[in-house]
């Protein structure tokens, strides 16, 4: 099985299962909240969570980072490809004027009952 990145299914499944035990004592300890499919998606972002983690000090939470270090390490980068298109996408999300009045909810119903 793979996952949407290509990473083997297992390797995923153990870094989020790991993501989650650190959104859950993060949020107990230090009050913070993290994006846990996010950090198995981006090393980056893991790497910043480590990081922060391990400003706060807590032994169940340095546990838990050295098990994710090891799984992100096994985690591939992103291709080129998948960086290109990431970069096209921001882009072409420029908002106009009738991207704005296309959002308003008011004109749906001009001419027809509610």
């Amino acid at each position: 099985m793979k996952d949407m990145i290509g990473n083997s299914f297992t390797t995923n499944a153990d870094a989020f299962s790991v993501a989650t035990q650190i959104y859950v004592r993060m949020r107990r300890v230090t009050g913070r909240v993290i994006d846990a499919m996010y950090v198995i998606q981006n090393k980056d972002y893991a790497k910043y969570v480590i990081t922060v983690a391990l400003e706060t000090e807590d032994d169940e939470l340095k546990r838990c980072v050295e098990r994710l270090r090891s799984l992100v390490d096994t985690l591939p980068e992103p291709s080129q490809k998948e960086k290109l298109a990431d970069v096209k996408v921001d882009e072409d999300s420029e908002i106009t004027a009738e991207d704005i009045y296309r959002a308003q909810v008011p004109h749906h119903y001009i001419g027809a009952l509610r």
